[in-house]
């Protein structure tokens, strides 16, 4: 399953609201629950930074070996869209840096 920023947002709120809510009433079982699905959603949303950087550098480096390629042979119009593909890479490494 890849790891979701929603799911990981999710948890982490939820996590958050059963904590406050065990230590607000006492109950040490809901509190440890809730830290326990809060520090879940923690890892979850680093997991999805992680991936998310991962594929930003794969099509970064792609774009740029294909357009490298397709300038010495001349091939403009594919040139454009490694040049897009470039830039979408690093546009998407700057987001889950």
């Amino acid at each position: 399953m890849d790891p979701s920023r929603t799911e990981a947002k999710k948890d982490q709120f939820v996590g958050s609201v059963k904590e406050n809510a065990g230590a607000a009433v006492g109950n040490e079982s809901l509190e440890a629950r809730g830290k326990t699905q809060n520090n879940a959603g923690n890892v979850q949303e680093t997991a999805a930074n992680v991936q998310g950087y991962v594929q930003g550098a794969a099509d970064q480096v792609a774009g740029a070996v294909k357009g490298a390629y397709n300038s010495l042979t001349g091939n403009t119009t594919d040139e454009a869209a490694n040049k897009v593909q470039r830039k979408k890479g690093e546009i998407q490494k700057e987001y889950n840096a």
